[in-house]
């Protein structure tokens, strides 16, 4: 996969070699229009678009049939493109509609959220949901290119450009204690460009070694196997919470799982515990029901059998994979956690 960093015009201007003549179409949201203008207006060839609408109750296959629909329409073939712009909810939506679709097309991705930029963008994850359970279909699918501009993130909402943050918080923990130390350290302004690049960097070379999260991999899903339970959770329940805070309290109660099993030290816990409420309390107005959660829990799919699979952290800067852990036991842990949160 190739990656580009720079401003929006510059990226555009990049994106028009590798179009050619080929056919080219857009996949964006309601949130993400306002680049259309710069896009038609910077793309020499003339392309057709498609908007759906943004949220994860749309992060659905019917939502996915809209696409294949617009792709037939527009004749798209094996050698064409897609340009996908916007978050993680329509990358990986018009990535799952691009990749089955003739069994896959080439596409090529502009994350337009801290979030797809950080996370979602990097390692051909594609999916939706389904039933209500978190990506419970995808498929694992390359982009031919991503291009990456934190100019994007200047039309972002506060509490989404904190969603991402918390995914740069989950790296840090996995492999990186210099930048966790920056973000301690930094209360108010944030150097994004740095904060995007360490974590392609950091999630790329883990991709890089495991594509097929066979086993190094799972490292970057610490935190997630409790955040997809609380996410399915509450959109079943019509109150959808942005993915990042899901993940902030997942990294909080999988960090208090691991150290109720003797793989973390108290203080580091702590530590953990301090920083993710610091920066992401204000956004932690939900309620979980702990029996609810365990039957989602189940559906993670890192499970193998009647254990749940996680990976835990042993230290700010270490996450190990593979801790089979029986369902009674997690769900003592969560009750004991929820009873002092």
């Amino acid at each position: 996969m190739k990656a580009y960093f720079g401003t929006i015009t510059e990226l555009i201007s990049q994106l028009n070699s590798s179009l050619e003549s080929r056919n080219t179409c857009m996949i964006l949201d309601e949130n993400t229009s306002i680049y259309l203008d710069e896009f038609q207006n910077n793309i020499p060839i003339k392309f057709n678009y498609l908007k759906v609408n943004s949220g994860e109750k749309h992060k659905n296959l019917k939502t996915v049939e809209k696409v294949w629909d617009f792709l037939n329409e527009n004749l798209i073939y094996k050698n064409d493109v897609v340009i996908i712009v916007g978050g993680g909810m329509v990358g990986d939506l018009a990535s799952f509609a691009a990749s089955t679709y003739k069994r896959g097309v080439n596409f090529i991705l502009f994350p337009t959220t801290l979030l797809s930029m950080v996370d979602s963008s990097i390692g051909g994850k594609t999916g939706i949901n389904y039933h209500f359970l978190k990506n419970n279909i995808g498929t694992f699918s390359i982009p031919e290119a991503v291009f990456y501009s934190s100019e994007f993130l200047k039309s972002l909402p506060k509490n989404e450009l904190f969603s991402g943050l918390a995914e740069v918080y989950k790296h840090c923990i996995i492999k990186d204690r210099k930048t966790w130390n920056y973000l301690k350290n930094s209360i108010d302004q944030l150097d994004y460009d740095y904060l995007i690049k360490t974590s392609y960097l950091l999630k790329s070379e883990i991709v890089k070694k495991d594509p097929f999260e066979k086993n190094t991999r799972k490292k970057l899903n610490f935190g997630h196997t409790i955040a997809h339970a609380i996410e399915s959770y509450l959109l079943e329940r019509n109150k959808p919470i942005l993915h990042g805070f899901a993940v902030a309290k997942g990294i909080i109660i999988e960090s208090y799982i691991a150290y109720r099993q003797n793989l973390l030290s108290q203080k580091e816990f702590e530590e953990i515990e301090h920083q993710i409420n610091f920066r992401f309390g204000n956004y932690f107005n939900f309620e979980i029901d702990v029996n609810e959660l365990i039957k989602l829990v189940k559906f993670d799919k890192k499970n193998t059998g009647k254990t749940i699979n996680f990976s835990l952290p042993t230290a700010i800067g270490n996450v190990t994979v593979n801790h089979e852990i029986e369902l009674n036991k997690v769900k003592s842990f969560l009750v004991e956690f929820l009873q002092n949160d």
